[in-house]
């Protein structure tokens, strides 16, 4: 991908409709890494300088970032590679990479044209505002379940709102960056779902121990007119 160094690809699950999320009910727990293990230390990149939260700036989570099942380790080790920009990985649970059992990594976004809104027959390269949204959270076996001092793990968050990128026909190129590093979704759009392929490539480790990870983690898949100003 453009912009980034060599990735390992994973085989990726295609001919999935649109998603309809209920993060209300994740109260179900995937296969334990660590049975009663206690995450602390638990990073998020989900703070604006204005404090303003992803709630209040009006972000869903109404998509995902899948890969393959039999992919698993594949998905979790470059999963961790991602967290490791905030936290130690240590910290991080299990995670399905089908998005099953209560975890997984879920997506939604804000993002508008400079000019006009999404228009798929417009074969005119159209750059996105600098300013677009994209809110990725983690939900591990972790989510939910009360720490050493009661209090409930929260999941683990990234939010950006500085980008680039563009779209032209029904393709979108997008760039999400911060300090800690930047998020790529290369991608395909029609009526109804954008999808493509998920990379991100970390400016640093939590640690400053070494050089910041990057990796292909899967396949997005969100609501196009969700994601995407139509209207």
């Amino acid at each position: 991908m453009t912009g980034m160094g060599e990735t390992k690809r994973m085989g990726l699950a295609t001919g999935r409709s649109v998603i309809v999320l209920m993060i209300a009910v994740f109260g179900l727990v995937g296969c334990s890494k660590e049975e009663g293990a206690t995450p602390i230390g638990r990073g998020a990149r989900a703070i604006t300088p204005s404090g303003q939260t992803p709630s209040s700036a009006g972000i869903s989570l109404n998509g995902w970032v899948i890969a393959d099942a039999s992919h698993q380790d594949l998905f979790q080790h470059s999963l961790s590679g991602f967290v490791e920009a905030s936290m130690d990985s240590a910290y991080l649970g299990y995670v399905s990479a089908q998005a099953t059992g209560g975890t997984g990594v879920f997506l939604g976004g804000s993002v508008e044209l400079q000019a006009g809104l999404l228009n798929p027959s417009n074969t005119t390269q159209v750059n996105i505002k600098t300013d677009s949204k994209l809110l990725v959270t983690i939900y591990d076996e972790f989510t939910g379940r009360p720490d050493s001092t009661g209090a409930t793990v929260s999941p683990i968050s990234t939010y950006l709102t500085t980008a680039s990128g563009y779209v032209q026909g029904n393709r979108a190129y997008l760039k999400f960056s911060d300090s800690y590093g930047m998020i790529e979704l290369d991608g395909t759009f029609n009526a109804n779902v954008f999808e493509g392929t998920f990379s991100y490539d970390n400016n640093r480790r939590f640690d400053g121990a070494g050089q910041g990870a990057e990796g292909v983690l899967g396949t997005f898949q969100v609501p196009t007119c969700q994601f995407f100003r139509c209207q």
